[in-house]
């Protein structure tokens, strides 16, 4: 039976369940280090390469750290949440994709936040992180998933208008 949904549809949906299995993981390992399970330094050691999980800028559940920080979690928990949103509105063909200036400003909150923070400007607040990553994973998934969606549309033909060029033989 072959599906009636293009490759961009199946990356956008392939997507929402890495989002869903990545925020899972993160409300996991305090569960799981609450109980003494090995498994939680696995979960923590998995995410240690893309956050620095400081304990001072992280949340706390049944007693024990998030996996990520709360900037991580911001970003993390905003890609699976507005993945979803994204995914009913493109189904429904009511989002558009952001422009790049209005991605960029997007952005900038976290950028600004990150900055001053890491300069010593000031010290931010887990809130803040959390927003901050909360509105820049928002602006991903509304920058990248109608572009990913309409790849069906414009996967074939790319290829059909220069399928002369892999026929010929290369010496």
């Amino acid at each position: 039976m072959k599906s009636s949904y293009g490759i961009g549809v199946k990356i956008v949906l392939g997507l929402d369940v890495v989002w869903t299995i990545t925020v899972a993981l993160i409300f996991l390992a305090p569960y799981l280090a609450s109980i003494d399970s090995p498994l939680s330094g696995i979960i923590y050691l998995l995410f240690k390469p893309t956050c620095h999980q400081m304990a001072s800028r992280s949340f706390f559940l049944w007693g024990h750290q998030f996996a990520v920080c709360a900037r991580c979690t911001g970003i993390w928990s905003s890609l699976m949440v507005f993945g979803y949103i994204g995914t009913i509105l493109l189904f429904l063909k009511k989002l558009r994709p952001l422009n790049l200036i209005w991605f960029a400003a997007a952005l900038l909150p976290l950028a600004i936040d990150g900055t001053t923070q890491l300069t010593g400007f000031r010290e931010s607040t887990n809130l803040l992180r959390l927003i901050t990553g909360a509105i820049s994973g928002g602006a991903v998934i509304w920058f990248i998933y109608p572009r990913i969606w309409v790849a069906d549309e414009n996967w074939g033909k790319s290829s059909h208008k220069n399928s002369h060029l892999r026929s010929r033989k290369s010496f």
